[in-house]
């Protein structure tokens, strides 16, 4: 069955940069809930892939990377030159989001990039089957904080809540568990990311 406009449209805006739920669907203009209906079908049809973590502010799962299939891709190919005019990304909307983290100074930068670092540490340290994916994550989240005109603050807090996500259930099995969580503490205030820690480590 051929995709709607709809679908083509999600395609185009992941094509174009639009990885998380939120950003996806700010460029549709379009709400999580229908957002999430769609990306849940189209994933089952094999044009997309999408990861989730848990976020414990909103007690939903959000969508922190999703991307395109090879069958995605060639859709989006077939698509006519001429047609292409109704896939509009809502620039507008995504340039406005303003956020304290987008104003990191090029100090509280260089002690984020430390943190940045044990946090790695920490990664590495996981079991292979988690290991893969937490880099993957963790290598987002240190691309949109290094890159200034990239810096987008629910880019960098879905990574950050990706990456702990990885972590938090094996974080016995760290060393140095002291020194991460309060690395974790530490860029929680720095990113401006609410962050609910394991139950003995409280929440900040």
């Amino acid at each position: 069955m051929p995709l709607n406009e709809r679908q083509l449209r999600i395609l185009r805006a992941i094509d174009q940069g639009n990885i998380t739920g939120d950003s996806i669907a700010r460029a549709l203009g379009s709400s999580m809930q229908m957002l999430r209906y769609y990306l849940d079908t189209m994933a089952e049809d094999g044009y997309l892939k999408a990861a989730r973590v848990y976020d414990n502010d909103t007690r939903e799962f959000q969508i922190v990377r999703a991307y395109l299939t090879e069958k995605g891709k060639a859709e989006l190919e077939q698509i006519p030159e001429s047609n292409q005019s109704f896939i509009l990304m809502n620039s507008a909307s995504q340039t406005s989001a303003k956020s304290e983290v987008s104003q990191i100074s090029i100090y509280e930068l260089h002690d984020v990039l430390k943190s940045l670092e044990v946090l790695y540490e920490a990664v590495e340290q996981l079991p292979e089957a988690r290991r893969e994916l937490a880099i993957v994550y963790f290598n987002d989240l240190q691309d949109e904080i290094k890159i200034t005109y990239r810096r987008k603050p629910e880019k960098i807090k879905a990574y950050f809540i990706a990456v702990l996500g990885m972590i938090f259930p094996v974080s016995k099995q760290i060393k140095n568990a002291d020194e991460f969580f309060e690395t974790v503490r530490n860029l929680s205030k720095k990113l401006n990311v609410s962050v609910k820690l394991p139950q003995s480590d409280g929440e900040v």
